[in-house]
C-alpha cells in the first residue's frame, strides 16, 4: 500500500463539560461547531469542527469516563478509503511493524478492528471500525516520565463502515464555512525524545506506508510525512516528527507526554494558524 492510500482523518480533543457546553470565544469566533451526537454505549458525546477537505476536529466530552481512559487510542486518526478495509489496513501495518528489528522497536502493534458508532441528532446510526495502537513495551520507547497520560504516541485509524459523508458531512456549506476561512488540517506535529527520533521515523514509516522528507534546521531534526485529505485529493497536510531540542521541549514531554505538540490549521483567507491543541491534551 502506498502513502496515497492513507489519509489524514481527524484530531481528537478532550473537553471538560464546561468547555464542551460553552466553548470559548477563541473557538466560536473562528469556527463553525456542529453537534455530533452520543457514542454507542453512552459513555461520551462529541461536537465537530468539519473542514471542506474532509478532515475535522472532534471535541470529545466524557459523560462517564471509563477506568482505562488514559489508555485510549492516540490523539489523532488516519484513515483509508473504500475498497481498502480496516482488516486490509491492519494486516499491512502489522506486517510492517513486525519487520522492525528489536533494537529499533517501540513496542507498538495494532488491534484487530473494533466496531464503533454513534447516533446523530437526526437519528442516523453512523458506524465505523477503529484500529487501536497497542503498546506492548513502554520502556523501549522512552522513560516513564515521558508518558504521564499513558502512551499516546501513535495514531489510531478510523475506517468508515457507513458512507463517510454521514460521519463527516463536509459536503454541506453551512458546516464547512468558518469565520476564520479554515479549510483543513495543514500540519500535525509529534514531539519525541531526541535519542528516539530514528525509531519514531521507522514507526511512522510503517504506519503511513512511505518514507518522509528529512531535514535539520538550526540543530532541530525533523521528518515530514505528506498525506492527502479524504475529501479533496488536491489538499495535503503533513505529520511532522520533531526531536526535542530545548528545555521547553523537555518540559512539554514530561507534562503532556510523547505525542502531539502542535496543530496547524489551513486558512484560505487568513493564512495558516496555530490551534492551541495543548490546552486540550489532558
Amino acid at each position: 500500500m502506498s502513502s496515497q492510500q492513507v489519509f489524514l482523518d481527524h484530531l481528537l480533543l478532550q473537553f471538560s463539560t464546561v468547555q464542551f457546553e460553552t466553548p470559548s470565544a477563541w473557538l466560536t469566533d473562528r469556527f463553525t461547531i456542529v453537534e455530533g451526537g452520543t457514542h454507542a454505549g453512552g459513555l461520551s458525546r462529541n461536537k465537530l469542527i468539519i473542514f471542506a477537505d474532509g478532515t475535522y476536529l472532534e471535541l470529545l466530552n466524557w459523560i462517564k469516563r471509563p477506568d482505562n481512559w488514559r489508555d485510549r487510542p492516540g490523539d489523532f486518526a488516519l484513515t483509508t478509503l473504500k475498497p481498502i478495509t480496516a482488516e486490509d489496513n491492519r494486516d499491512r501495518i502489522v506486517r510492517a511493524l513486525d519487520s522492525i528489528s528489536d533494537e529499533g522497536s517501540l513496542g507498538i502493534t495494532y488491534s484487530q478492528p473494533i466496531e464503533g458508532g454513534r447516533k446523530t441528532l437526526q437519528g442516523d446510526n453512523v458506524r465505523w471500525k477503529i484500529l487501536k495502537a497497542i503498546y506492548t513495551d513502554t520502556m523501549s520507547a522512552a522513560p516513564e516520565r515521558y508518558h504521564p497520560r499513558g502512551r499516546t504516541d501513535a495514531p489510531f485509524f478510523c475506517h468508515d463502515v457507513t458512507d463517510r459523508i454521514f460521519r463527516v458531512p463536509y459536503n454541506l456549506p453551512s458546516v464547512v464555512n468558518h469565520p476564520s476561512g479554515a479549510t483543513g488540517i495543514s500540519g500535525i506535529e509529534v514531539l519525541v525524545p531526541k535519542n528516539k527520533l530514528q525509531s519514531y521515523i521507522t514507526l511512522y514509516t510503517g504506519i503511513v506506508g512511505s518514507s518522509p522528507q528529512l531535514s535539520e534546521t538550526n540543530g532541530e531534526s525533523r521528518a515530514e510525512f505528506e498525506l492527502r485529505a479524504p475529501g479533496s485529493l488536491d489538499s495535503r497536510g503533513i505529520i511532522r516528527i520533531r526531536a526535542a531540542k530545548s528545555e521547553e521541549d523537555e518540559r512539554y514531554l514530561q507534562v503532556k507526554g510523547v505525542g502531539i505538540s502542535s496543530l496547524i490549521i489551513r486558512s484560505e483567507s487568513a493564512g495558516d494558524f496555530l490551534f492551541p491543541v495543548s490546552d486540550y491534551l489532558l
